[in-house]
C-alpha cells in the first residue's frame, strides 16, 4: 500500500494487488477500509457535497443531512457526519484526486 493522501480523519492507499483490478483505491477512515475506484471516488464527493444542503426527510426535518448513505447491490455503506466530519471527507476525496491527477501529469509529461 502506497499512502496518497491523508488528513486527520483518514487516509486513502493506491493498493499494487487489489482484490479487484477496477478498485485501487482504499479509502481508511478509523478502522473501516473501502475499495474503491476513480469514479467510486468521484461519486462519493458529490454525495458528500450534497450532504452540505438540507435535507427534508422526516429525521433530518430541513437540516443538514447526518449521514452519508451509499446503497448499492453489494454493500451498503452508512457514516454519521457533522460539518466538520463532511469538511474532513470532502477535503480528504479532494486531496485525494489532486494526488492522484498530479501523478498522471508527472508519468506523462516526465516519463
Amino acid at each position: 500500500m502506497i499512502l496518497i493522501y491523508s488528513n486527520i480523519y483518514g487516509a486513502a492507499y493506491h493498493l499494487e494487488n487489489s482484490p479487484n483490478p477496477n478498485c485501487k483505491i482504499q479509502l481508511v477512515i478509523d478502522s473501516i477500509g473501502i475499495f474503491m475506484s476513480r469514479e467510486d471516488l468521484q461519486n462519493l464527493l458529490g454525495i458528500v457535497q450534497k450532504s452540505h444542503e438540507p435535507c427534508f426527510c422526516e429525521d433530518c426535518g430541513g437540516n443538514a443531512c447526518n449521514k452519508i448513505w451509499c446503497s448499492n447491490p453489494l454493500v451498503d455503506i452508512c457514516l454519521k457526519m457533522n460539518e466538520r466530519t463532511l469538511d474532513l471527507m470532502e477535503d480528504l476525496i479532494r486531496g485525494t484526486q489532486f494526488m492522484l491527477n498530479l501523478d498522471d501529469g508527472i508519468d506523462q509529461f516526465c516519463r
